[in-house]
């Protein structure tokens, strides 16, 4: 089963932006100084604006992120701590980053309902509101193997 976004008149495949350093997928407003895997040009769309983590059967939606508080480890596409600052920022430890949770200024809408809590499983024809923006779901089923 494979699990599309609607953004913009683009497909993009959710499994496909997974990777061994990255089991998340972050969606915010375009920034220089904080890294989403999926961003938007809007300034309508937090920055935190919603993460999407893989579920027992498929994926979920929540509404903001786990950001680790390094200034400059926010930035690093792995989301972990760079070192760069040689540990003289926030973070005590940073080859151990502290993470903490990062609210969007607007909630993000699953169909037209605030996300709460843990998030909520996908299901095709969802439809996500982020600031003025919709994404629409798409879940492929798997074929069976012809005979």
């Amino acid at each position: 089963m494979k699990t599309y976004l609607m953004i913009d008149g683009r497909r993009i495949e959710l499994e496909g932006l997974l990777s061994r350093a990255r089991t998340i997928v972050t969606l915010g407003r375009s920034s220089e100084e904080i890294y989403n895997v999926l961003t938007m040009e809007d300034e309508t769309v937090d920055v935190f604006q919603c993460q999407f983590v893989t579920a027992e059967n498929g994926w979920k939606v929540q509404n903001g992120q786990w950001r680790t508080e390094c200034p400059k480890g926010i930035r690093s596409r792995l989301q972990h701590a760079c070192s760069m600052c040689r540990g003289c920022c926030v973070n005590p430890r940073p080859a151990h980053p502290v993470y903490s949770w990062r609210m969007p200024e607007h909630p993000t809408l699953l169909n037209g309902k605030a996300l709460k809590g843990e998030g909520t499983e996908l299901q095709d024809g969802d439809v996500l509101q982020v600031g003025n923006r919709k994404v629409v779901v798409e879940i492929e089923k798997d074929r069976p193997p012809l005979k």
